[in-house]
């Protein structure tokens, strides 16, 4: 506790003040091409394909050898507010000390693993810690760690039959230790506010360069309501269904995964699906034979998807940008009963 108040001591914040442009969603309600809107909070994997690029190392030197501009959502949530914040105390932890960042690939939501770079991969001991994928401390003291993970504010748009994803904010993450596992993250601040109305992706530039890309999966199922995935849409558009109606009409194609073959729209919602051979009857209840009878799956059900995207980051402003390059529709595996126990990718649509 100690060293928690020394070091909270240390922070400094200034000049609290309403941005006169606050509202980062209401330009979904004025925007009638938008079918469906939701917005999402993720944490998504910043690891630089350049080193220099490191936008945790960047942030993090200006928190400890400056200021660093951060938002924070009103408790009306329509609103931002920012201010300045600097923490020059801020210190890799002790007991990160000799341990390297792992990702898996296979696992979605991601998580991370610190391990012990002296240890053979073979062992499986090297694995020190794990940090689950939405678990936050409350524990604020400040010390970091080397992974670029970054819990991000997304707006996913469906407009003109095309997504789109607009990051409001990003706060860099910071892992704590807590004695249990998974571990937590901690998010220092939210910084690289967007609040243009456009949103739109200017192209690569001397200060605007490629970080990194990564999948970002995004449920919308009313079956399983996600509490990180929440639709913004007044009229509350089910995108399953929308999906499907535009498949038919052939705004959007699906195609398979593994061999970019398409599905065709007339059997999109029976693709994959396994027929039930069952007996037939005559008056006098007697069975006279048996027939096939394909199942269909609900057009509610494409309503998960996992998003490639491009991240980009404009240095000089200070925005984060999505480009969109696939999206996978995933769909839920069940149990005899009905119930879901997990999901797997279904198709590619474009």
């Amino acid at each position: 506790m100690k060293r928690i108040t020394t070091i909270a001591s240390l922070i400094i914040v200034l000049n609290l003040f309403s941005q006169n442009n606050s509202s980062y969603n209401s330009f979904i309600q004025l925007d009638t091409a938008i079918k469906w809107a939701a917005e999402c909070d993720k944490i998504i994997n910043l690891t630089p394909k350049v080193q220099s690029h490191s936008l945790k190392k960047w942030y993090l030197d200006k928190l400890k050898n400056g200021v660093v501009s951060a938002y924070k959502i009103n408790n009306n949530r329509d609103a931002v507010s920012s201010y300045q914040l600097s923490i020059p105390g801020i210190e890799k932890q002790e007991w990160l000390k000799g341990l390297s960042i792992e990702i898996p690939p296979y696992k979605n939501p991601k998580e991370w693993y610190f391990y012990d770079k002296t240890i053979p991969k073979e062992n499986y001991e090297r694995y020190k810690y794990r940090v689950g994928a939405f678990r936050f401390s409350a524990d604020s003291c400040c010390g970091c760690d080397d992974a670029d993970a970054f819990r991000a504010k997304q707006i996913l748009n469906y407009k003109n039959g095309k997504f789109s994803i607009y990051n409001v904010f990003i706060s860099p993450l910071c892992a704590r230790q807590t004695g249990k596992t998974p571990i937590e993250w901690f998010p220092l601040c939210n910084v690289a506010y967007n609040d243009k109305a456009d949103r739109k992706f200017s192209g690569l530039s001397k200060d605007v360069v490629l970080i990194n890309t990564d999948d970002v999966d995004y449920e919308f199922s009313k079956e399983a309501a996600s509490a990180f995935d929440s639709v913004l849409t007044i009229d509350r558009t089910d995108i399953g269904s929308l999906i499907y109606k535009h498949v038919l009409n052939g705004i959007i194609k699906p195609v398979e995964i593994e061999n970019g073959k398409p599905i065709p729209a007339k059997n999109f919602l029976n693709w994959n699906m396994p027929a039930d051979t069952i007996p037939s009857y005559n008056d006098n209840n007697e069975v006279t034979g048996y027939r096939a009878v394909q199942q269909v799956r609900s057009a509610k059900e494409f309503s998960c998807f996992r998003i490639r995207q491009d991240f980009y980051f404009d240095f000089k402003n200070e925005k984060l940008y999505s480009v969109i390059r696939s999206i996978i529709i995933i769909l839920p595996v069940r149990f005899y009963d009905g119930t879901i126990r997990g999901y797997a990718p279904f198709c590619r649509i474009y």
